[in-house]
């Protein structure tokens, strides 16, 4: 009977900590926040992520497919809106921003049509961290806590045509170098009416066949020599570039002027363009804690890096382990 006891609690030990696996559920534009997957496609998949470079559900996650149970919101371009998780983002790896113009009504879109960026985080060198907080448009916010989620703010390209859109946002967790693990891809999809925009329409790439096991933002090995990042697909595309006209000017005469300059869109900021480097190295780690061992927490003073094969997650504010 102990036998079969001391089994089982090994087995429950070596099941993953999934609730450190997030999901992008809720869209803030204009200050509101608002609820959970109502303009976002609900994914069926729980938080796991998806690995296959081939598969559709890289574009709006498993069960994304469709939109027709989630509304769209109409935004004017130009507006900041704001992607919120569950819970923070763990994974290293960057995040980008993604829009589909839809040949129709965009609910019933599956993003099959061309797909183009319009932002993204990496990391910061030197040194290879992660972007942790910032306050500014462009930026990400990220809690300290389980408790609360992250944050992706940025804005609308002014000068995009008017249509319906799917608005993409994409993190990558390579935590788990390749080839021995996979890179997770966590996506969602949300849907937008835009109007008040230009006259621009993006040169496009298609997802799949975007992504490629060869990408050095795919391979890469945030352990071992990591001095400069490339994130893995096209280059982000704004106002100005190949096939971007300039946004449409305002009409006047029913407004009262103010005697004021309009304003220009402000440039984002970003951690990084395409590609940074940078002379200095990360720290080889000399110690691994094995698998199902402990990796961190309040009090810990052992070994925080886990062996190769693992990942450290958080279970608590006191107990972190290699899984």
């Amino acid at each position: 009977m102990r036998e079969l006891f001391t089994l089982a609690a090994l087995m429950l030990a070596a099941v993953p900590d999934v609730s450190a696996h997030y999901i992008f559920q809720q869209l803030a534009v204009g200050g509101t926040k608002n609820p959970v997957f109502k303009y976002i496609r609900q994914n069926t998949n729980y938080n796991s992520p998806v690995t296959d470079l081939s598969a559709n559900d890289l574009r709006c996650n498993v069960g994304g497919s469709s939109g027709a149970a989630t509304e769209t919101l109409t935004m004017k371009a130009g507006d900041s809106f704001t992607f919120h998780t569950d819970t923070p983002v763990y994974h290293q790896g960057p995040v980008s921003l993604y829009m589909s113009k839809a040949p129709g009504a965009v609910s019933q879109y599956d993003g099959s049509g061309g797909w183009f960026k319009i932002h993204e985080w990496g990391p910061s060198f030197p040194g290879g961290t992660w972007p942790l907080s910032s306050k500014q448009t462009g930026t990400r916010t990220s809690s300290d806590t389980n408790t609360d989620a992250d944050q992706y703010t940025f804005n609308i390209p002014s000068c995009l045509s008017n249509g319906e859109y799917l608005l993409r946002i994409e993190s990558i967790g390579i935590h788990n170098p390749w080839p021995a693990g996979l890179p997770q891809f966590y996506v969602s999809c949300a849907q937008i009416k835009l109007t008040g925009g230009g006259n621009a329409n993006p040169t496009t790439v298609k997802i799949p066949g975007v992504f490629k096991e060869s990408d050095p933002g795919y391979t890469a090995n945030i352990y071992t020599n990591f001095n400069s990042y490339t994130v893995p697909g096209p280059a982000v595309w704004k106002c100005g570039d190949a096939n971007g006209e300039a946004p449409a000017e305002t009409e006047t005469g029913s407004e009262e002027s103010t005697g004021e300059a309009t304003p220009t869109e402000p440039e984002p900021t970003t951690f990084i363009t395409s590609t940074i480097a940078a002379t200095p190295e990360v720290e080889t780690p000399t110690c691994a804690t094995n698998k199902y061992g402990q990796c961190g927490g309040i009090g810990f003073t052992g070994c925080a890096y886990c062996a190769d094969g693992s990942t450290c997650f958080k279970q608590n504010d006191y107990y972190s382990q290699c899984v």
